[in-house]
């Protein structure tokens, strides 16, 4: 029979509560790293809908008010035929890994003709012109949808760069990296564009 002594027993009892407490901590961080990890492509599959969603109402409103030769009617149909849906190119949703470079100037125009359109909302949907759409009740409720739009836009933008931030910290933990606990994720990049479309707005 195998006699240990008091201290022994002692060190290893420290030894497994040591590992429980590591395992534990790895576990919930592990967890934490994926949960934001999902609300962040979530949030970038949300944002692209709406700027879509944006574009097409800026359109119908141009339409419906009488703006169709309008900046804002050119800018909302330059983001309509661009097509594309992607928004950064960090590779987090896999499907920018294998091209990540290549993709870095479709990205950058993209997010240039989405800062386009949201100036081109502000200056153009000045108080007065507002106003003036107010008296049409179709171009009003145009009006009213696309200015929902653009308040969530702004919304869903800050939530996934909140969340990008929080993955940051948290992945530049010590023992988060010793750990290797966010596996081979690429680290995210926030999303940067002028989403301000306040009438007066300065825009970022």
């Amino acid at each position: 029979m195998i006699s240990l002594s008091p201290w022994l027993l002692l060190a290893i009892v420290f030894a497994v509560i040591a590992l429980g407490v590591v395992a534990g901590f790895a576990i919930t961080r592990a967890r934490r790293l994926d949960r934001l990890h999902q609300r962040i492509l979530a949030s970038r599959d949300s944002l692209s809908r709406l700027l879509l969603r944006r574009a097409s109402e800026a359109d119908l409103l141009s339409r419906s008010a009488g703006l169709e030769n309008s900046g804002l009617a050119d800018a909302a149909r330059a983001y309509i035929q661009d097509g594309g849906d992607q928004l950064t190119t960090d590779g987090l949703d896999r499907r920018t890994a294998a091209q990540r470079q290549g993709d870095r100037v479709e990205v950058a125009a993209r997010l240039e003709r989405a800062s386009a359109l949201s100036r081109a909302i502000r200056e153009t949907l000045t108080l007065e012109e507002r106003a003036r759409i107010a008296s049409d009740s179709q171009a009003a409720a145009r009006l009213e949808a696309l200015d929902a739009t653009c308040y969530r836009i702004e919304l869903t933008r800050n939530v996934h760069n909140v969340d990008v931030a929080g993955v940051r910290a948290l992945r530049s933990a010590r023992m988060v990296k010793l750990l290797r606990l966010a596996g081979h994720a690429p680290i995210p990049e926030p999303i940067d564009f002028d989403d301000d479309t306040q009438t007066g707005g300065r825009g970022y």
